[in-house]
């Protein structure tokens, strides 16, 4: 009963409540350790950074086993990029005098030779295993987090670009000439009334739809849509816009913008379509510049992954009767030839890889590049053995492991990447160099 008292005392989050556990103790902090999701180590603190204790969840945490591991126990300083070692070390002896707790982010490199982003929160301990300081640590890889966070601020800039683009073309917008037109439904006549610096003048075009057959203005992709578009408004009262490629403005075929028109009499007959036609051809070539920045990536030039499972997903919906296989790959050996050769060489493999791609699968498939050295294929009516032989093909020069599964209509790409991702684990599991196939059916 005093017992008890005297553990009532105690506030429920004063550490001396443990005491009470008695024998229990140990049995406590170990499954306490070994059930923690996030990394947890004892450190002693030198001109290096010696393990002196890891939890299951620390190798997690940093993409290594705890034998590939072994080697860095020594210093595991030799994980993190030269800058953020020193400056964590340098970040610790600052505050090691005063025993203060150390929260730090820094980039280290993964067994694969990826970079990974982590979160460290360390306090210093009273220990008699060292002369040195010895600092109890909990480690979190925040690598999605700042991944979402890095690509977010790329396309913050972009959407910055993309306003002051809209801004200027606002005010040209309001300044610039401009070509109007007039299309009467009852007699088919198009009226072209040229208001530019250097050529105002009005071009009278009867038969209009005939003209159109022999001397289409605009381009074949698009003249169906703008043939829709234009007997609609002659039926019914409409306003709207319609963007497509024309010579109409003279020379070769550049975007359009029309704003159109229907102009009624007193019983709802449409009379005639009026509207203004733009060149918008500068500012549409800028704005899908911007957009190929914010959806390809730098370094290899194909789809970041956002990008690439998006364009994948509307590419099967669209053609739900095609046969489609979804491949992700691997390169093996990555963080040793970034380790052997340095990151500049590293990044020409990637490139290397990537047009190897790009030449054996060409245009039939969608490709893109997942992150660190991994990649994502969808490929466009190939057989299975097909796909299989063209990877064959790339393996003969680079060595990596993939795996390969049947897309099958409707499904989601994030379910399929599941199923492609698991293959490809497997087979690295078994072998370099392979490639695991999985039917499902």
């Amino acid at each position: 009963m005093k017992a008890d008292e005297k553990l009532e005392s105690y506030e429920i989050t004063d550490y001396h409540r443990l005491k009470y556990l008695g024998d229990d103790l140990n049995e406590v902090l170990t499954l306490l350790l070994k059930g923690m999701r996030a990394g947890v180590g004892l450190f002693e603190v030198s001109k290096t950074i010696r393990a002196l204790y890891l939890n299951e969840a620390y190798f997690e945490c940093i993409g290594y086993t705890q034998e590939e591991y072994a080697e860095k126990e020594e210093n595991v300083l030799e994980t993190l990029i030269p800058e953020d070692a020193e400056g964590f070390l340098n970040c610790i002896m600052e505050h090691a005098p005063k025993r203060e707790p150390i929260n730090y982010n820094f980039r280290g490199y993964l067994h694969d030779g990826t970079l990974g982003y982590f979160e460290v929160r360390a306090t210093a301990i009273v220990s008699k295993l060292s002369d040195y300081p010895i600092y109890l640590t909990v480690i979190f890889n925040v690598t999605d987090a700042k991944e979402n966070e890095i690509h977010l601020e790329e396309l913050k800039k972009v959407n910055a670009e993309l306003s002051i683009q809209q801004e200027r073309y606002k005010i040209l917008e309001a300044t610039a000439y401009g070509l109007l037109f007039e299309y009467s439904p009852m007699t088919d006549t198009m009226v072209f009334s040229y208001n530019f610096p250097d050529n105002k003048k009005r071009k009278v075009i009867p038969n209009y739809t005939n003209f159109m057959r022999r001397f289409p203005l605009v381009h074949s992709k698009h003249i169906a849509k703008f043939e829709e578009t234009l007997s609609s408004a002659c039926k019914e009262v409409t306003e709207g816009t319609l963007e497509y490629l024309s010579t109409v403005s003279g020379g070769g075929y550049r975007w359009h913008s029309t704003h159109y028109k229907s102009l009624a009499d007193e019983s709802g007959k449409v009379i005639s379509v009026i509207g203004r036609i733009e060149d918008i051809h500068d500012q549409k070539m800028e704005k899908e510049h911007l957009n190929y920045k914010a959806d390809v990536d730098g370094l290899t030039k194909l789809y970041r992954k956002e990008a690439a499972f998006i364009k994948m997903q509307e590419y099967v919906n669209d053609a739900p009767e095609g046969e489609f296989y979804f491949v992700i790959l691997d390169l093996d050996d990555f963080k040793q030839i970034n380790d052997r050769h340095g990151h500049q060489y590293g990044d020409e493999v990637l490139k290397q890889m990537a047009a190897a791609l790009v030449r054996i699968f060409g245009e039939n498939s969608i490709l893109g590049r997942f992150g660190g050295d991994e990649f994502v294929i969808l490929t466009k009516n190939m057989t299975k053995q097909e796909v299989i032989e063209s990877l064959k093909q790339i393996q003969s020069d680079v060595k990596f492991c993939a795996g390969v599964v049947p897309w099958k209509n409707q499904e989601d790409v994030k379910d399929i990447f599941d199923w492609a991702d698991h293959a490809m684990y497997q087979m690295k599991y078994e072998q370099k160099n392979g490639i695991k196939f999985i039917d499902r059916m």
